[in-house]
């Protein structure tokens, strides 16, 4: 089946399905994944899980809001890396030749409340985890593996949880200039604000640059604004999100670059075979926000598949759950 009849599939699938049921409607047809929930107020988000980029990895491709695409993997979504002397490989980037990928994607699992999902089928569920399994290679070399990179997504309401674990297997120490980690891919973004970080209050797009890590030690996420919704993409401060792999000189947010904004997690420093790390970050979509004003933003979202709401204020950021649980970011 090829890939746009797969997508009608799903959807036709999708509409089908009992009003009455609980949960995310989770649709899949051969590796195309398609999930689709209502929020409140009346909104709808859907969310397309397939090999896309240039190296053909498995990530969420599209995102849609309301009908309207939000997010569109056109460019890199998670990673790459660009290794001195060599160039760069994951994501959305070729080997150095231009014509041969740098990165593979071996596996997928795709569960649905726990339970793996076959192919064809369609089911409602509260919470979808995809477990993606990537080769990166050297990009001068691609019979040399230069990472491990396995993806958790986890899939709840508005929100895509995102946690990535790399292990180096080059044998040569390798000397990495740039790692992006989670980017943006935001379509049609006007504004954007940036809590605890240089853009404290909301900027146009085009006056948007880059800002460093001493500059703003606590900024941990950015949010950009559409003409359809919001989108914000919180970076925790587990593993690489604590910026110990980034001086102090060095940038940790990089806004409004080819069309696109972005994190950075690791700047100029020497990778050798063994070595692990590994992130964890959120991406969130919403009509509006809770609070926006004097400082204070706040948003609903999900949180290690749980609905919560992601406060930033005062040199802090945390969610708040329903029952008053309080996790620091």
């Amino acid at each position: 089946m090829n890939r746009k009849l797969a997508i009608l599939s799903a959807a036709v699938a999708i509409a089908l399905l009992p009003f009455a049921a609980s949960g995310m409607t989770v649709a899949l047809h051969g590796e195309t994944l398609v999930v689709g929930d209502s929020l409140d107020g009346g909104h709808a988000i859907r969310y397309e899980f397939r090999r896309c980029m240039a190296n053909h990895l498995y990530t969420f491709s599209k995102v849609e809001f309301d009908g309207c695409v939000v997010n569109e993997a056109t460019s890199d979504n998670i990673g790459p890396f660009l290794i001195r002397g060599k160039g760069w490989t994951g994501g959305n980037h070729l080997a150095a030749d231009g014509k041969t990928p740098s990165a593979r994607t071996e596996s997928v699992e795709i569960r649905g409340d726990g339970q793996v999902l076959a192919r064809d089928t369609v089911v409602r569920a509260s919470r979808v985890d995809i477990a993606v399994k990537n080769k990166l290679f050297d990009p001068k070399c691609v019979d040399s593996l230069f990472c491990e990179e396995n993806v958790h997504y986890v899939v709840c309401r508005n929100s895509i949880q995102v946690e990535v674990h790399l292990r180096f297997a080059n044998d040569e120490p390798m000397f990495v200039e740039r790692y992006y980690g989670m980017q943006s891919m935001t379509v049609g973004e006007t504004e954007i604000l940036t809590p605890n970080g240089a853009y404290g209050e909301w900027t146009p797009v085009g006056a948007v640059d880059r800002f460093t890590r001493q500059s703003a030690p606590k900024f941990r996420q950015f949010v950009e604004r559409t003409p359809v919704c919001y989108a914000a993409l919180c970076l925790c401060s587990d593993g690489l999100g604590d910026r110990r792999c980034v001086d102090g000189d060095d940038v940790v947010f990089i806004g409004n670059s080819w069309s696109k904004s972005y994190h950075k997690l690791i700047g100029n420093r020497i990778v050798e075979k063994g070595e692990t790390a590994r992130w964890k970050g959120i991406y969130t979509w919403f009509a509006s926000p809770v609070a926006d004003s004097h400082g204070k933003f706040e948003y609903k979202g999900c949180f290690d598949g749980r609905e919560a709401v992601f406060c930033s204020e005062s040199g802090s950021d945390y969610v708040v759950f329903s029952d008053g649980k309080k996790i620091l970011l």
